[in-house]
């Protein structure tokens, strides 16, 4: 166990994690968004995600988190006091600083200190208040003989502060104050409360957090501490504070009188608590909902899937009893017993699917961050426009969507975007346009990046692969523009006229694709001349359970998931051409290659003309991307919902293969991966081989 570095207790610090990340989004949307507006809200809720940080970081004791988030602070303060207008060169400063934010987050997160140097981040965060705000001034002293203060406390305060003495505490009032018409008083006051925390624990402040976050106060902040450390300690802290005009520290002593109760505004410096915006400890009483981690919702998943396969196997002696023994009232009992079952299960299942899906804006709100910084470095001024944010699917998906996004994004920008004068001597804005969208369609996400730029030049591309060997002058030939267009998608193939930090490498479309077809989903690319381009990623909503079509080849069970397949028919009903020595059927007014999957998976020990008893081959119609295909099997089963097995990986990959699952029976099916399944046949034929 890694020792105890920051002042957080480990059962805590995912709380602390979960309140910091939302604050740090909150920033990056926020800093971006005012490059294009001055809205007094937007400025309001950065001021406060970066108050909230500071007083987060001043809590487990990450003082170069805290200092840097206080001057970030300031400068947001300003601008809501219409001193301090953003612009681009502002923006990244603050995004600068936003990076080091993420770093002191995982130092907290890994319990370990770095050697970061922040001093030349802050040098240029004040370097931007250098126009607005006074030289750095040294607060008055405590004149060394104050007198006791007394403060009027409720009786819980009360209490508390008695328990506090008798542990060994010394009570002070701290009162520090700000010069009226000074710069930023709210901040300076607020940082007067988050420095004493240092050396002890508040029991009362006023004004609270959230006046002080409302700018509502009178120039001076009123603290009652417990601290073992002395009066000295307390005015240590609040000299170090820019900007006070005084401050004071006196013994404590109650007064008799209760007035209304003042909840103590901060949380005690050993604990992470649950903090609203402002600061304040939130009502539990109101709570709706609670944190769950992801490894429990995992292990919920896991147990659904073992009572969905119980439910088949179920449902197999169900059927075997009904061949026995007819309607008997046992077997009619068990038919019973098993639709009241079935309908818990599904609704199990449903709800713990519905628990397992986030939106999607948690990995959308990333994006833009990253276009802007692409953009500036491409010397290009594109408009990102984020749209179905909301949409929801399983979290392991939503892991592993981030990286290709990233990659579609910043081609988007970089190849598939024109230079501001490029654009003005074409007649289009200046300005292009990104759309980044999510929507549900027919149990599938899908997810488009679609820019207004000069779309792929098919040319181009085959001259590229080409240059690189990746295909042949013969091959280039033969190809039309759609197929040139998917080229960009193989490994070590850039149109790119000169490598850049951004692109130009080669790398990048093709782990696009395999990432995606990793996740069983696909994604193709439609592009126009002078018009932009679009690339449609389609995932399914999960891939812990998974609705199937069941069909079988020499007796063994396959299973297809159904949302890659159009529909299907029975060989018999069908003709079978030949195009280029390859099988093929008419279908919807065009030619549909077959893949024969009674050869593709046949087994040396097996004979390839055994079909199984009662079989009647068929036609399984699958798409993949912008592909159709039929797949011709012995028999099909029906439908069956399943729970997906990892193979185990000493058996290496298998063409074809994703993974297993257990049946009603005990036996096992292997699930059938299109992409791959189409992509080997694809191969093979081209060495040949007919399947």
């Amino acid at each position: 166990m890694a020792p105890q570095v920051f002042d957080i207790d480990a059962d805590e610090l995912g709380i602390f994690l979960d309140e910091v990340n939302e604050h740090l989004q909150a920033l990056e949307s926020g800093i971006l968004a005012l490059e294009e507006t001055t809205d007094p809200d937007t400025v309001n809720r950065v001021f406060r995600a970066a108050h909230t940080i500071k007083a987060l970081a001043g809590t487990v004791g990450h003082h170069k988190m805290q200092e840097l988030t206080h001057t970030m602070e300031t400068i947001f303060d300003a601008m809501r006091e219409e001193k301090l207008v953003s612009t681009p060169e502002i923006s990244d400063q603050l995004l600068a600083t936003l990076d080091y934010l993420q770093l002191f987050r995982d130092e907290i997160a890994n319990q370990e200190m770095s050697d970061t140097d922040i001093s030349e981040q802050l040098a240029g965060l004040r370097a931007i208040l250098s126009g607005d705000s006074s030289p750095p001034t040294q607060a008055a002293p405590s004149n060394g003989n104050a007198h006791p203060v007394a403060i009027a406390l409720d009786d819980a305060l009360k209490a508390r502060a008695k328990a506090m003495q008798a542990d060994g505490y010394s009570l002070f009032v701290a009162v520090a104050t700000t010069a009226p018409g000074s710069f930023a008083p709210a901040a300076r006051l607020t940082q007067a409360a988050i420095a004493v925390m240092d050396v002890g624990e508040v029991l009362y402040q006023q004004p609270s957090m959230d006046d002080l976050a409302n700018t509502k106060h009178d120039h001076k902040i009123e603290l009652l501490v417990a601290t073992k450390e002395g009066a000295s300690a307390i005015e240590k802290m609040l000299a170090d504070v820019m900007d006070l005009a005084s401050y004071n520290v006196a013994p404590f002593v109650l007064e008799t009188t209760t007035p209304k109760p003042e909840k103590p505004a901060l949380p005690k410096k050993t604990k992470a608590k649950p903090k609203t915006g402002g600061g304040h400890g939130v009502d539990l009483s109101a709570e709706k909902t609670v944190r769950i981690s992801v490894e429990r919702l995992d292990s919920l998943m896991n147990l659904v899937g073992e009572l969905v396969t119980d439910r088949n196997r179920l449902l197999q002696i169900e059927s075997s009893l009904l061949a026995i023994y007819g309607k008997a009232d046992v077997v009619n009992d068990l038919t019973e017993m098993n639709g009241h079952l079935g309908r818990v299960v599904d609704q199990l299942q449903e709800e713990v699917m519905r628990a397992r899906m986030l939106p999607i804006g948690s990995t959308f709100a990333k994006m833009p961050r990253l276009v802007r910084d692409v953009s500036r470095a491409a010397g290009k001024q594109v408009n990102l426009i984020i749209e179905g944010e909301d949409t929801k699917l399983d979290r392991s998906l939503i892991e592993f969507i981030g990286d290709p996004l990233i990659h579609l994004l910043r081609n988007a920008v970089d190849h598939g975007m024109e230079t501001p004068e490029e654009r003005e001597r074409l007649g289009k804005n200046p300005t292009g346009t990104v759309m980044l969208t999510a929507s549900h369609e027919e149990g599938h996400i899908v997810i488009t990046v679609k820019d207004d730029g000069p779309g792929i030049d098919p040319e181009k591309v085959k001259n590229a692969a080409v240059k690189r060997g990746l295909i042949s002058e013969d091959e280039a030939a033969q190809m039309d523009d759609e197929e040139a267009v998917d080229l960009i998608f193989r490994p070590n193939l850039s149109t790119a006229a000169k490598v850049t930090d951004i692109s130009g490498r080669g790398v990048g479309m093709d782990v696009v694709r395999s990432n995606i077809e990793r996740l069983s989903g696909s994604v193709v690319v439609e592009s126009k001349l002078g018009e932009g381009t679009t690339f449609r990623i389609t995932l399914p909503l999960t891939l812990a359970i998974v609705q199937t079509m069941l069909v079988s080849m020499h007796n063994i069970t396959y299973a297809i998931p159904l949302s890659t397949i159009i529909e299907s028919l029975y060989l018999s009903d069908v003709t079978i051409s030949n195009v280029k020595g390859n099988p093929v059927i008419h279908w919807r007014d065009s030619v549909l290659p077959l893949i024969d999957l009674r050869d593709f998976f046949t087994h040396p020990r097996m004979n390839g003309n055994h079909r199984g008893d009662n079989s009647r081959p068929a036609i399984v119609t699958v798409a993949w991307g912008k592909q159709r295909v039929g797949l011709v099997v012995d028999k099909i089963i029906g439908k069956q919902d399943i729970v997906v097995k990892s193979l185990n990986p000493i058996m290496g990959e298998l063409p074809g293969i994703s993974g297993g699952t257990i049946l009603g029976d005990g036996s096992i099916a292997l699930i059938i991966d299109i992409p791959g399944l189409i992509g080997a046949a694809m191969q093979a034929r081209k060495q040949g081989v007919t399947v």
